[in-house]
């Protein structure tokens, strides 16, 4: 019996240790399972984390470089923001950000910037954004870059010198039409202080640029370039044949009315607001409203140059004795070459020569101009007037100073040596001592400012190239064809006349720039934006 109850008693003994080595097992099993959950877990935490700031440091960067891009539309920045970084987000995913802004010419040739400003005219820009995120207890701060090539396109219109200027008001109409004559170089008509009223069958191969008033297009009036208007700009009807209105960008200082179906060939920006109708314009770029005035190329009047009656100023040219008395005798020795009849008034000393035709009643044939550049004076007619088929044939340059002068009759300059010449048709400021300001109507020592005008004929014939100016009103009518510059206070431009942009200029003159008169950043055309190292960012490269 005793033998029977100690083997039961040590039997129970052995099966309690078993269980409780089973059990101390499975809570051993059970922590273990439990650390790698929580493992897991903080792991999936972190990981999370991580993403959640990476994503974040992408966005702050790529919204770094899209602050620098529209900051590029007026300014050039050397680095963004101008303090040096810029906190993104909240806590716990705030970064900091920066933009480095490097510039590259039409070459490749990386410019300097400094101070907000580059040195040099960039064409192209590469813009590289670093965010980075705080550093937490002993971690590294992490850190992501994008970066972005940009092609940069001037804003404004660059200066080459108008090829029509006019001091005030200009009008072109029934077929006139402005064109260049020199490869990849664009024309300037400048409008100083009045308005344009544009309509008719005219096409302007260039930018038209009206600095203190309004344009009013309608029946068909093109401006092949940029169109700059300081006041309201209106325009009527939509071109036929679906041309554009505007061949590239269109700028309004004020509001504008644009006719439904117009089209643009890349931005309208105006200041104001925009009244149309029916489906609108068409933009080749974006339609803006509201634009800040600072984002637009910005022009101040620079008023028409005054031009006197200044010798000293032509070099190389016949200028010393009375050039009254040269220019009558020019007339009469032509006039006597040509066996124009004795009563004529053109070869008559008596005379005074300031009306001359080509006809037998004239000079009985062309006049041919002297051998060398030669400065003729006919201010002592109240209006020098060339008709009746007039033929003035060059040899040489010429100038003509003149009160007033009128054409008529199919009047033409041509070259009589088939070589190239220059001729300028000049009503200059009376006054022998310039004073700054080109005056209309003035009168000084008998000599007074007038008009130019032209009727009924080709005026200078290639291979010739003109230059008139006139303070007053200058007005050219019915087929007129010409290769040159015109400067004036009124321009009126009409009737199947065109002009070829040829620039001769005045000795002696400066005319003024067609150049903004300040910087006005520059239209961005993204080329690519992607996400770069950055503790291996290579050096931007264009």
């Amino acid at each position: 019996m005793l033998r029977a109850l100690r083997h039961r008693v040590t039997g129970d003994d052995r099966e309690r240790g078993a269980a409780l080595v089973a059990a101390v097992a499975v809570a051993l099993i059970g922590i273990a399972l439990a650390s790698v959950v929580v493992a897991n877990t903080i792991v999936t935490a972190n990981d999370s984390g991580r993403d959640r700031a990476r994503t974040v440091q992408v966005h702050s960067a790529e919204g770094a470089v899209d602050a620098v891009f529209a900051e590029l539309e007026t300014s050039t920045p050397c680095q963004w923001p101008a303090s040096g970084t810029f906190s993104s987000g909240t806590s716990p995913s705030t970064t900091t950000v920066s933009a480095a802004v490097t510039y590259y010419d039409v070459n490749n040739v990386q410019l300097p910037c400094s101070a907000g400003a580059v040195t040099g005219s960039p064409t192209l820009a590469v813009v590289t954004a670093t965010s980075t995120s705080p550093q937490v207890g002993s971690s590294t701060p992490s850190r992501r870059s994008v970066q972005s090539k940009v092609n940069l396109t001037p804003l404004s219109v660059p200066g080459r010198g108008a090829a029509i200027f006019a001091a005030s008001s200009i009008m072109t109409t029934n077929g006139f039409t402005l064109e260049t004559s020199l490869p990849d170089t664009e024309v300037d008509v400048w409008v100083d202080t009045g308005d344009v009223n544009c309509n008719s069958n005219v096409k302007i191969d260039g930018n038209l640029i009206v600095v203190d008033g309004k344009v009013d297009i309608s029946n068909a009036c093109r401006i092949t370039q940029n169109l700059w208007s300081k006041k309201a700009l209106t325009v009527h009807s939509a071109q036929s044949a679906g041309l554009t209105t505007v061949g590239v960008d269109t700028y309004a200082s004020a509001g504008a009315t644009l006719a439904g179906g117009s089209k643009y060939g890349r931005d309208v920006m105006i200041v104001g607001g925009l009244s149309t109708w029916g489906g609108g314009p068409q933009a080749g770029g974006s339609v803006r409203t509201g634009v800040a005035a600072s984002s637009i190329p910005q022009y101040v009047p620079v008023k028409l140059p005054e031009v006197n009656y200044r010798l000293s100023d032509w070099t190389g040219f016949v200028t010393s004795g009375d050039r009254s008395a040269a220019y009558r005798q020019w007339v009469i020795d032509n006039a006597v070459a040509n066996n124009a009849p004795t009563w004529s008034d053109a070869r008559n000393p008596a005379k005074t020569q300031c009306t001359v035709a080509g006809e037998s009643y004239g000079v009985n044939g062309p006049l041919v101009g002297p051998a060398v550049p030669t400065v003729f004076d006919t201010r002592h007619c109240a209006q020098t007037m060339f008709q009746g088929g007039l033929d003035i044939q060059l040899r040489s340059d010429l100038v003509i100073f003149a009160n007033d002068f009128y054409a008529t009759g199919n009047f033409k300059i041509t070259s009589k040596d088939g070589a190239q010449h220059n001729v300028w048709i000049i009503i200059p400021d009376p006054d022998p001592t310039p004073n700054g300001l080109a005056e209309c109507g003035k009168t000084v020592g008998g000599k007074k400012s007038g008009n130019f005008k032209i009727d009924s004929g080709s005026l200078a014939i290639a291979p010739i190239t003109l230059f008139v100016y006139t303070p007053c009103t200058l007005e050219t009518n019915n087929t007129a064809t010409f290769y040159g510059q015109l400067y004036g206070g009124n321009v009126i431009l009409r009737n199947n006349m065109t002009q070829r942009y040829v620039p001769i200029g005045i000795p002696g003159v400066t005319f003024p720039s067609t150049t903004p008169t300040a910087a006005s950043g520059f239209r961005v055309d993204v080329v690519y934006k992607r996400e770069v190292k950055p503790a291996s960012t290579p050096a931007p490269t264009p």
